[in-house]
């Protein structure tokens, strides 16, 4: 479980003066297990803020001020070790090409394993039924130079998968993949979660139209919140999203 109590955050501006990052404001969100929650909105509304508070980054890597509470299954966030953050919660982010560790696939997929420290036997065993289960057997022992985006993706995927972690945090995590590989890794992604606390960050909303709730941020803010049916009836801007997205698709088929 996940829950953000009150929260709000505001990113240090940096040094030569430049903005600073959309952060958050007064954010009260609980994601039981098993259960998932979209969060969206357009462009800079603080949803990567959301991630970047789950799982830690904010504010020991992005730092700023911080106000309320994330706790990691009643554990508070800001209470915890880097590497206890990372044992339960799992992360996948928009740009593959900043999460590499290794320069073989296989390697990269085992990562998360190795650097907590599990036994060879057990490593091996546990990369070889995660690469099986997101079907991934024609990726394994390649370069990760030889990847194309959207198979370093998938890669990053898996990585962020086989530990297990109650808690997955997916940002924009398939939106480098075309429609048959976005497909699959969907479906996989069903069975590998079905009992886990999932927070998505989505362009393409019609790929999460099942998340039992939605949140549609705006200059940092919760302006919309409930289930794909109920927001499409408010009229909103997810309702908007969701038209001008079925329009484009009619346009290009």
């Amino acid at each position: 479980m996940i829950e953000f109590d009150d929260v709000s955050f505001a990113y240090r501006a940096p040094a030569e003066g430049a903005g600073a990052p959309e952060g958050v404001r007064g954010i009260d969100l609980r994601v039981e297990a098993g259960r998932c929650v979209l969060v969206c909105g357009a462009s800079g509304c603080g949803k990567t803020t959301v991630t970047r508070l789950a799982n830690g980054l904010a504010p020991s890597f992005f730092p700023g001020t911080l106000e309320g509470r994330v706790l990691v299954d009643g554990r508070d966030v800001a209470d915890l070790e880097s590497w206890e953050v990372a044992a339960c919660v799992g992360s996948v982010f928009q740009n593959p090409r900043t999460q590499f560790f290794n320069v073989d696939s296989t390697g990269e997929v085992a990562f998360s394993l190795e650097s907590m420290a599990w036994p060879e036997e057990r490593i091996r065993e546990r990369t070889h039924d995660t690469i099986r289960q997101l079907g991934l057997e024609e990726l394994a022992d390649r370069s990760i130079f030889s990847l194309s985006g959207g198979e370093k993706q998938r890669i990053s995927i898996a990585r962020a998968l086989i530990k297990n972690a109650p808690i997955v945090l997916l940002d924009e995590s398939t939106s480098s993949l075309d429609a048959d590989n976005e497909h699959e890794i969907n479906r996989a992604l069903d069975v590998l979660m079905a009992d886990k606390t999932v927070i998505v960050i989505a362009h393409r909303l019609d790929t999460v139209e099942r998340a039992d709730q939605i949140l549609v941020l705006d200059d940092g803010r919760v302006r919309e919140r409930g289930t794909h049916d109920e927001l499409l009836a408010q009229g909103g801007w997810y309702a908007h999203a969701i038209a001008e997205q079925e329009k484009a698709r009619s346009w290009t088929a």
